[in-house]
């Protein structure tokens, strides 16, 4: 919680930066002085500069939420399950791709997927082929899990995990307690 205050600071004061040179350019602008070429080149780059650097907070500041959403949804699912999972779970069979938590007694994977993995939110890469390609791990976990009978229970971030994780965990058992349901 203290470094998301921090973060905030650090925003705001560059923020207040980026408005004070912005200012700096207008003025800068409105001269018909010929040496105010140079001040705005320089005024533009610190600019162009600090807005980087915004955008960086910013990924950082969205990261340490989705790290504070993934460890909520894990412990709602802890509680519900009654077990203690392994987080950050890399078994052989998912051929390298991490899991966020496995419930090996209950053979339940956690998946806590973020707004980085829609097609729609390009604002995350620049590149469209990394979005592909986080699109397409998510797929193959799908794939590895099924195949090896793990149920994956995905939790988007868009989604309330209180009423989420319940409802599909009860899902998930009331297939293993019907008498036809077998993982083997």
């Amino acid at each position: 919680m203290k470094d998301d205050a921090e973060l905030r600071r650090g925003v705001k004061k560059v923020m207040g930066v980026i408005v004070g040179l912005l200012k700096d350019r207008v003025e800068v602008d409105d001269s018909p002085d010929t040496n105010s070429v140079r001040p705005k080149t320089h005024i533009f780059l610190r600019v162009v500069k600090l807005e980087q650097d915004i955008d960086e907070l910013k990924k950082e500041l969205e990261s340490k939420k989705n790290r504070k959403f993934q460890e909520k949804c894990i412990l709602i699912a802890q509680v519900l399950l009654g077990e203690e999972p392994i987080v950050e779970y890399r078994p052989s069979f998912m051929r390298g791709l991490e899991l966020d938590a496995f419930f090996r007694h209950h053979r339940m994977a956690l998946e806590v997927q973020g707004a980085q993995h829609r097609l729609h939110n390009t604002s995350w890469y620049k590149d469209v082929k990394k979005l592909e390609d986080i699109v397409d791990r998510d797929r193959k976990k799908r794939t590895l899990c099924q195949l090896n009978g793990i149920y994956l229970l995905e939790v988007w971030y868009d989604e309330n995990p209180e009423i989420t994780i319940p409802q599909k965990i009860y899902k998930f058992k009331e297939c293993i307690d019907r008498k036809d349901f077998n993982l083997d």
